[in-house]
């Protein structure tokens, strides 16, 4: 997928213009030079604002940018904890 997204192109097509030996040389060209990974980058830039901010008390890791459709959603509790780790507690509680 990351390979079709950096190359312009759907899936489909590119498995269409693409043979197995050359699909293997890109696979192995993205152990040594991974592909771009837009979710990564983005993590990354905001982790850098955060921490030229100065606002917070703790700057998350990256993986906590990154959508994960594995997690569970949090609860409403779950999310003023998580909050409260960067912002302190909430006013008025």
């Amino acid at each position: 997928m990351r390979l079709a997204l950096a190359l312009g192109r759907s899936v489909k097509e590119l498995l269409n213009t693409v043979d197995s030996e050359e699909l293997s040389e890109w696979a192995a060209f993205d152990q040594i030079y991974p592909l771009p990974n837009p979710w990564l980058q983005t993590a990354r830039i905001c982790r850098t604002i955060m921490a030229a901010s100065g606002n917070y008390k703790r700057i998350p890791d990256e993986d906590v940018f990154i959508p994960a459709s594995r997690k569970k959603p949090q609860s409403n509790e779950q999310m003023i904890a998580e909050l409260s780790k960067l912002f302190g507690p909430p006013q008025g509680s």
